[in-house]
């Protein structure tokens, strides 16, 4: 086998390897028709805020996550807070039912605008109060990765492979092919040597890593053995990334700080 035929197997084989990221299909999501989101969604409707929470919870923890259960479990919350019977971290798990609405559904406008009201509100509270909120920015890797889904990574990557591949053939032509090879396989080799680590970054994240909402008013990050880590706290309402749970604690990351906080005070969101 030729040099270049050795070069070219292999750009293949690396884009046939990152196809296992994007083989499994997508569940189609199935329509929020069970009889215990009808029953939560009626209550919402009727201003029973208590039975609807109960019933769109109990609807959380069995079926298969739906955008429009999310978001009316979050405004089940939010109304609570409104008719004066608001309970504890309401406005968190409000905020936690937006969030995975949004997962669920990127482009609904409504669950987003809900969520901008709810940590406005959560902000508001915290200065009246006299504490400040400060919201940490997700590091670079983070919002890198968060601009697509790992699948779409995939592709591009398996996309840039195999224009890397045609560009090495088209060097074995001659004329304007082989011109158009020597720009396209550099080119596309860079695009390449970076599209392959920030798909398998983002499947890594996908895979070991979930998102969740603190659900409790404020959590300091401490370290494995309870000790603070210093710094500002996380406040109600914020998106984490969860590691890991052992016991009654987890180990979250938030912006660029990782620490734990009790297993309690965080609701993980599920969208799949």
């Amino acid at each position: 086998m030729s040099p270049l035929s050795r070069r070219l197997a292999r750009v293949l084989v690396t884009s046939v390897a990152l196809m296992a990221i994007v083989l499994p299909g997508d569940a189609a999501k199935p329509e929020a028709s069970d009889d215990t989101f009808r029953r939560g969604s009626t209550a919402l409707a009727e201003g029973r805020y208590d039975d609807a929470i109960a019933e769109l919870e109990a609807y959380a923890d069995r079926e298969t996550p739906h955008p429009d259960a999310s978001f009316d479990r979050g405004a089940a919350y939010v109304l609570r807070v409104k008719s004066g019977a608001e309970r504890a971290a309401d406005l968190g798990r409000a905020a936690a039912a937006f969030e995975e609405a949004l997962l669920l559904r990127p482009n609904d406008e409504e669950a987003n605008h809900a969520l901008e009201l709810v940590r406005a509100e959560i902000a508001r509270r915290r200065s009246r109060g006299g504490k400040g909120v400060v919201l940490a920015t997700p590091s670079l890797d983070r919002a890198l990765v968060r601009l697509a889904s790992p699948r779409s990574w995939a592709y591009a990557a398996i996309a840039c492979g195999s224009l890397l591949a045609l560009g090495l053939w088209l060097r074995r032509r001659r004329g304007t092919a082989e011109l158009a090879g020597l720009l396209l396989a550099p080119v596309t080799a860079v695009f390449l040597a970076a599209l392959v680590p920030i798909a398998l970054w983002s499947d890594h994240l996908d895979r070991h890593r979930r998102p969740a909402v603190l659900v409790a008013r404020e959590a300091f990050l401490t370290h494995e053995d309870g000790t603070t880590l210093g710094g500002d706290p996380v406040v109600e309402g914020a998106r984490l990334e969860l590691a890991e749970t052992r016991g009654d604690r987890s180990r979250v990351r938030y912006g660029v700080r990782e620490g734990w906080v009790p297993a309690e005070t965080i609701r993980v969101l599920r969208f799949r």
